[in-house]
């Protein structure tokens, strides 16, 4: 597996690729905690490059969500492959993650925010 972390204005992204497997749970799990300690309103998963989840995969979300929920915060899960969303959907998950695809999370989250890191920046000198 291979993360990588994003920031669009207040959203944290978490991009995901590859497997989501028992042998990457704990290493993602640690980039979370660390994610949300200063408490984001919205946290963004995003999915469109993960080939491949099991059962560890889908629990480690199950924990994320609920430490953010804890903190007030929402998870939202982007860009799933069909094959993986089926899964979801299967498992009735689709009741309890908000899941999007690409288009309408940058129609409803990041289309007024793609430059604010930089206008903040600007906004200092």
């Amino acid at each position: 597996m291979e993360l990588k972390l994003n920031t669009t204005g207040k959203i944290k992204i978490i991009e995901i690729a590859g497997k989501f497997d028992i042998e990457s749970t704990e290493e993602f799990e640690s980039i979370f905690a660390k994610l949300i300690e200063p408490n984001p309103s919205i946290v963004s998963i995003d999915m469109s490059r993960l080939d491949y989840i099991d059962s560890s995969g889908i629990g480690s979300l199950i924990k994320s969500l609920n430490s953010l929920k804890n903190k007030k915060g929402k998870l939202i899960l982007v860009g799933m492959k069909p094959m993986i969303q089926n899964v979801f959907k299967l498992a009735k998950l689709d009741m309890f993650f908000e899941i999007m695809t690409d288009i309408d999370f940058q129609t409803k989250y990041a289309k007024d925010d793609m430059d604010s890191d930089i206008d903040d920046l600007l906004k200092r000198n």
